[in-house]
Formats: structure tokens, C-alpha cells, sequence
């Protein structure tokens, strides 16, 4: 068995372990406000743990996100911050790690609908491209839940000349499909990215969808996933919704045993997103080494 790529794990849950507020109205982003070092340590961990891709704190970075509470003419500084930090791990890695610039939804996380048009998210997504471009290897357009969104994502990244990695959510969804309906296949076919993945959404959910995206395309696929538990369907963490509590059945050799399932599925990227931690990492890299 080839030995898969290993993403990081999540960014947010992990801060929050370490000291950040729960609250989702900044979500992640309150580090870079408040403690970068933060960042730097959760980085570190995940470098150690054996990963072969860090992914840039930019889930809650973009202007969208922060003009709310005040801080839009931040958000270029915070974005190039968490670019720079991503970056500056991987290089004091003792081994080749890269870093994935994070392009996340920009109307909130878990939407079959996105409020905006391809043509007005394509335009906010080239900005932070633009912002990311210097600090990253690879983009990572991730937590994609409709169509238009991961079109409009991939295409700017695109612009960047660099490989770019699709993630599509189907969290509090009602099938193995995007949120708004979208099967694998058609969004294999019309979104045009160099390796397509599932992510942000129960193992368990994952498992029955990859042998899906599997046959939806020849090129590389992945899967990391989260360990919420009940994420309520329609959840808008941007609005104040309190975030579920993770998962206690959900320990290192649990997730592996998911993990190793993937890889069996033809998984090519595997690592976790959010409740999933710098342990689960370093015993999945121990167990694919």
C-alpha cells in the first residue's frame, strides 16, 4: 500500500483547547487577533505529529467574516499573518512538510445556498489568493457545500498557478451528495481541481461516500473528517449558534480504524478536521509510516 499524503488536524477545536473562547462569532480568527502564538504551538504539534501539510488559519480571516465586528480593514494583515505562520513551521520542520493556504466558505459554513453569485465569491476568493499566494504551496479550498461555491473557489486559486485541493462538506445533509444536491460526479466533472476530498462531516458519513467519489474520478481523492456530535442541520455558527460538543467515541484508534478504511477505498489525503487533534495525527502518520 502507498503511503497516502497526511494533512494536519483541526485548527479551531484546537485553540479553543488551548485557551481560546468557544464562542463561533470569530471562530478562529480570535487568535490572530489576540494570540498568534497560539497558531505557532498548534502548527508545531501537528509538524511533530508527522504531518506532511500544514493548512493556513484562514477559516475566519476574510473580510466577509470580520466586517461584523469592525475588523474588516484587518483582514489582509491577518490573512498574510496566518500565511507567514503556516509558513514558517513547515520550514523549521526537519523534513519536507508544505503548506496549504485554507479558502473556506464565505457565506458560512454547512449552506446549500451561499448568498452570492459565482462571479461576486470568485471575486473574493482572488483576493485572498492573492493575499495567500506568497506563503503556500498548495491551495486547499475546503467546507465546500454547493456547486457554485467550490467553482468559484478552485477557479481563483487557479489564478495562483499552484495545485489546488478541493473539500467538499456534506455535514447535516440528507445523502451521500454536496448540500445542494450535487452529486460527486457532476462536481468531479465541473470543478476543476487537482485532487477531490470530503471533509468536515462524520466519519461515518465519509466512509459511505468515498467509494462514490472514488468512481467520480481518476485523480487523487481524500477525507478528513470531524467528530462533533448532533452538528444540528442548519447550524449558523456566524449568527451565535453554540457549537456541539465533540464526540467522546471518537479516540486516536477509532479515528485510525476510519482512517485505515479510507485508504483501503483508494484515499490518497487523509487527516482531520475539527475535534480531531495533533494525537490523532501522530497515530495515523505512526500507523501509515
Amino acid at each position: 500500500m502507498i503511503r497516502p499524503t497526511i494533512l494536519d488536524g483541526g485548527m479551531g477545536q484546537e485553540l479553543i483547547r488551548r485557551g481560546a473562547p468557544r464562542s463561533g462569532e470569530l471562530w478562529s480568527a480570535w487568535a490572530m487577533l489576540e494570540n498568534p502564538e497560539l497558531v505557532s504551538g498548534v502548527h508545531a504539534d501537528y509538524v511533530a505529529a508527522g504531518c506532511d501539510v500544514l493548512t493556513t488559519n484562514t477559516y475566519a480571516t476574510f473580510a466577509d467574516r470580520l466586517v461584523e465586528h469592525g475588523l474588516g480593514e484587518r483582514a489582509e494583515e491577518l490573512t498574510r499573518h496566518a500565511g507567514v505562520l503556516a509558513r514558517q513551521a513547515a520550514d523549521a520542520a526537519d523534513r519536507p512538510v508544505l503548506v496549504a493556504g485554507s479558502l473556506p466558505p464565505l457565506r458560512g459554513s454547512y449552506s446549500p445556498d451561499p448568498d452570492g453569485t459565482y462571479e461576486e465569491l470568485r471575486d473574493e476568493y482572488l483576493v485572498m489568493v492573492g493575499q495567500l499566494a506568497d506563503h503556500v504551496d498548495l491551495f486547499l479550498c475546503e467546507t465546500m457545500g454547493a456547486l457554485h461555491e467550490a467553482r468559484a473557489a478552485t477557479d481563483a486559486a487557479r489564478t495562483a498557478g499552484l495545485p489546488v485541493w478541493v473539500a467538499y462538506t456534506m455535514q447535516g445533509g440528507d445523502g451521500l451528495h454536496l448540500l445542494d444536491g450535487t452529486s460527486f460526479t457532476e462536481a468531479a466533472d465541473r470543478v476543476e481541481a487537482d485532487a477531490h476530498l470530503l471533509n468536515c462531516s462524520p466519519p461515518e458519513q465519509v466512509t459511505a461516500a468515498l467509494p462514490l467519489l472514488r468512481d467520480a474520478t481518476d485523480g487523487p481523492i481524500g477525507a478528513y473528517a470531524n467528530a462533533f456530535h448532533d452538528m444540528p442541520k442548519g447550524w449558523k455558527g456566524r449568527q451565535g449558534d453554540a457549537l456541539p460538543e465533540g464526540r467522546t467515541d471518537m479516540g486516536v484508534e477509532r479515528y485510525a480504524e476510519a482512517v485505515r478504511h479510507w485508504v483501503e477505498l483508494g484515499a490518497n489525503i487523509v487527516g482531520g478536521c475539527c475535534e480531531i487533534g495533533p494525537e490523532h495525527i501522530a497515530h495515523i502518520a505512526s500507523e501509515l509510516h
